[in-house]
């Protein structure tokens, strides 16, 4: 039986939980959860170019990430602002959020 599977790598720099944006944002309150929402995040955009959404005009809610990460959306919500003012994601104009720090 044929394997038709895809699989998708993410590749992180040694350095990755030293880089200023990670120290700081895990640093925070309930930092270590943000930062296991952004690690989330980033495999999900994987196979969309490093953008996170869900099909081509449909980007991710706060609602669906919170649902696809296991966690409150009040703590995605924040997450999320957290995450577009160190840099880390950049909302699109379709709505979608572009994964920053991600190498394709």
């Amino acid at each position: 039986m044929a394997d038709n599977r895809k699989y998708y790598y993410l590749k992180l720099k040694e350095s990755y939980f030293d880089e200023d944006a990670i120290v700081l944002l895990e640093s925070m309150q309930d930092g270590m959860l943000y930062s296991n929402i952004l690690l989330k995040m980033y495999l999900k955009s994987l196979k969309n170019g490093g953008k996170l959404q869900l099909a081509e005009n449909i980007p991710y809610t706060a609602q669906m990430i919170a649902t696809i990460t296991r966690q409150q959306v009040g703590t995605v919500e924040r997450a999320l602002q957290i995450f577009m003012k160190l840099g880390l994601v950049e909302p699109l104009q379709n709505g979608a959020l572009y994964m920053s720090n991600i190498e394709l």
